[in-house]
């Protein structure tokens, strides 16, 4: 299998990076985890080649933020003709119903059509623990964000893990995985994460840098990759969270929309 990045921003696209959006080549089998504005790169060579190569496609969800659905309006231009399976969480999961969700986000005057008219699209609710998509083992648990996210686990290559604190419970979630793709939104010293003291706005419910190499650290992933990173710093503080990130966990890297991986089971 292959994993390449689409999309590495968090809320705001950049000149240098789209929102979420990572997509798992596995033979005829595409896997699209979040519908960023990382989406769109599917319609342009050279990743256009992906669809083009896809005889089954799965847009698996995480939650409902817009940097994270946007996407889906550009389901009818990036799989013309093509069946999609939507995977979006349970409202047990969420406490918000996958149907209801979808249809209030496609709707005129926000989209020209409607969800359930988008041709060829079917929704399907993934639950907590392990569900068959694919052909693959995927494991679902939901996470601590602002609104109820949730992490996937494909097999053992690949754990996705993003607008989420950090949360211990993470480390046995993602233990022994292939490549452990992580949100990294502040470096420690940055704003207030204690019970006591609120986050700035933008920073409620996303992960400290240090305590996600602790994380990986601890569930001895092969490789940490940095994604979901926050619009409102550089490329230069980027590379300064992952250096001081390696003193914790070694194998760590930035995310750059474009980056292709191997996803070799360990």
């Amino acid at each position: 299998m292959k994993l390449t990045l689409l999309g590495t921003q968090g809320w705001i696209p950049t000149r240098e990076r789209a929102t979420t959006c990572f997509a798992v080549e596995d033979g005829e089998r595409l896997l699209v985890f979040d519908a960023g504005t990382g989406l769109s790169r599917l319609a342009r060579p050279p990743f256009r080649a992906l669809v083009e190569r896809s005889r089954e496609i799965h847009v698996l969800l995480t939650h409902y933020h817009l940097d994270h659905t946007c996407g889906l309006a550009y389901l009818p231009g990036i799989f013309p003709g093509r069946h999609v399976t939507v995977h979006a969480p349970a409202a047990s999961l969420t406490g918000v119903d996958p149907g209801r969700a979808l249809e209030d986000l496609i709707r005129p005057p926000y989209n020209p059509r409607e969800w359930r008219r988008l041709d060829g699209v079917e929704l399907r609710e993934v639950q907590a623990g392990a569900n068959d998509i694919a052909g693959h083992r995927v494991v679902v648990r939901a996470q601590q964000h602002t609104d109820t996210s949730v992490a996937y686990r494909l097999d053992d290559a690949l754990v996705v893990s993003t607008d989420t604190a950090a949360d211990p419970a993470t480390a046995e979630f993602a233990a022994g995985a292939s490549v452990l793709l992580h949100e990294a939104w502040y470096l420690g010293g940055g704003p207030p994460a204690t019970a006591s003291a609120s986050p700035p706005p933008g920073y409620a419910g996303h992960s400290e840098t240090l305590a996600v190499a602790a994380l990986a650290a601890a569930a001895r992933v092969g490789r940490l990759v940095f994604v979901h990173l926050n619009p409102l710093e550089d490329e230069t503080a980027y590379t300064a969270m992952a250096a001081a990130a390696r003193r914790v966990f070694r194998a760590v890297e930035v995310g750059s929309d474009g980056a292709r991986f191997s996803l070799d089971l360990m």
